[in-house]
């Protein structure tokens, strides 16, 4: 894409402020539905959707901003949200530039195999290494719905970023 430099900037803001919003939906109590204690992880899908598509560079440090976010409302596992998002970011981006296409499909399996990922090594990282008992049992009752909750919410978060994606990422046709 032959973006000018003016909508390259206009495109960066844009999907910040949309980084920024899903943040604060994310960790600001009472602002999504908690179902059963599932909570929504809404910056993975919005850092996912909004990188697929873009070049590397502009993906890995979106999703580095999302995670620096999700990282300043939590007090255990500083940077990594931020590490994990820039790490599964740059290789989505990746993955469509040279080998898939980008697709609500590709979107929607990246994302989920991203979500599940980030559940279970989560869990792993700061819930089973602390050896708290009754650990175990936090993946089936707390990670996976979560999980689960964050999976059926990508559609919706796939339809909404799509138009805002196709008018950012069209060039302006200059009459001479």
């Amino acid at each position: 894409m032959d973006l000018s430099y003016k909508q390259r900037t206009t495109k960066i803001f844009v999907y910040c402020i949309l980084i920024i919003i899903s943040a604060l939906l994310q960790n600001t109590s009472g602002l999504t539905v908690e179902i059963g204690g599932a909570r929504c992880f809404i910056l993975l899908p919005v850092c996912i959707i909004l990188g697929m598509g873009e070049d590397e560079a502009l993906s890995s440090v979106l999703a580095l901003f999302g995670g620096l976010l999700w990282d300043m409302f939590s007090a255990v596992h500083m940077g990594f949200n931020a590490i994990f998002m820039c790490i599964i970011c740059f290789f989505g981006s990746a993955l469509v530039t040279y080998i898939i296409r980008n697709t609500f499909i590709t979107n929607f399996i990246y994302a989920t195999v991203s979500i599940l990922l980030y559940c279970l090594l989560y869990w792993l990282f700061f819930i089973i290494i602390k050896n708290v008992s009754g650990a175990e049992l936090t993946l089936f009752s707390f990670y996976i719905p979560c999980a689960i909750y964050t999976v059926l919410v990508t559609p919706i978060i796939y339809f909404s970023l799509k138009p805002i994606k196709k008018v950012l990422n069209k060039p302006t046709k200059y009459l001479n």
